[in-house]
């Protein structure tokens, strides 16, 4: 049985709203649509006001999402140099106190008993580890007594200058946040307004169906994609939390997979992150070729979950 494949991102939902309306207007008196329209309260120029200021508000949350994932990078650039010289301190003072881990905790590291640092994933977390390492650090008096300080020298680590430098990140953090909130909210405002002409489309669509139900291709002269194969077919909605990735699997080929949230998803093609990535930024889209019905998506930012769509079988 056909179906309508409806598209997943608002910059193509906005392309179909187009061609629905461009459709109408040629069709003018003849057009199946005129008493639905005034049927179901359905005014398609007002849709199309809508449309373009939700257009406004897209733009606006997508460049708002790249400049927050700029600040991300700016502060994951100036803090992996002080988590290399946090963590390759901690693994000094495994190897001082001779694995003892309530020892090595005490210096702040989240050590379990069986001698494993599990790092949270959160950055702010992992620079609260970074001040007790410091504070530990600095309460030894004579610095000489200072078990780190064989590390600190022969690595050329200065404390000091470390955490400036996370001081530097904390600010690019807040920055990004910003950002992302800022990008959150234009996309609310962007919903708000596109939403109910969605729904408008999809109940045109259903009608255009309904009407050309012996000859459904009859719908892609409206802009509709319509699929004809047998198997089902459903739109999926999912989270991706921060710093973290997911598995999608039985995504159909042919059909794409919209970045629905504010923070860049990198997309791997497969089971692992082993695959070059591609990354889609917010309110854009990725085509799913052949070989992508397994794909492999990370959130890399530490701050925001990501969320997505696919369509799967």
């Amino acid at each position: 049985m056909a179906r309508i494949v409806y598209p997943t991102d608002f910059l193509r939902q906005k392309s179909l709203s187009e061609s629905i309306k461009l459709k109408h207007d040629s069709d003018g008196a003849l057009s199946p649509l005129n008493a639905f329209l005034i049927q179901n309260e359905i005014d398609l120029n007002a849709d199309s006001s809508a449309a373009t200021a939700a257009l406004a508000y897209d733009k606006s949350s997508r460049k708002l999402a790249g400049e927050s994932e700029k600040f991300n990078a700016k502060r994951e650039k100036k803090f992996n140099p002080v988590f290399k010289n946090l963590n390759g301190s901690f693994q000094f003072l495994k190897k001082f106190y001779q694995s003892m881990s309530k020892e090595v905790g005490l210096w702040g590291a989240p050590i379990t008993i069986t001698g494993r640092i599990n790092y949270p994933a959160d950055f702010l977390a992992r620079t609260e580890i970074f001040n007790a390492l410091k504070t530990k650090s600095d309460s030894f008096i004579p610095p000489a007594n200072n078990p780190l300080l064989p590390y600190f020298t022969q690595n050329q680590v200065t404390l000091a200058d470390d955490a400036a430098a996370v001081a530097e990140a904390i600010t690019l953090n807040s920055d990004a946040q910003t950002k992302a909130m800022q990008s959150e909210a234009a996309t609310k405002n962007r919903n708000n307004l596109w939403n109910p002409v969605m729904e408008h489309i999809r109940k045109i669509g259903a009608f255009l169906m309904q009407l050309y139900k012996d000859n459904p291709k009859q719908l892609i002269d409206w802009g509709f994609t319509v699929d004809h194969s047998p198997r089902k077919s459903k739109t999926v909605n999912s989270k991706v939390k921060l710093s973290s990735k997911k598995k999608a699997t039985n995504v159909i080929i042919g059909s794409t997979f919209g970045n629905t949230g504010t923070v860049a998803l990198n997309v791997h093609k497969g089971k692992t992150t082993k695959t070059p990535a591609v990354t889609v930024l917010p309110g854009e889209t990725l085509e799913i070729t052949k070989g992508m019905s397994i794909i492999t998506i990370v959130n890399t930012s530490s701050t925001t979950t990501g969320t997505f769509t696919t369509i799967r079988s």
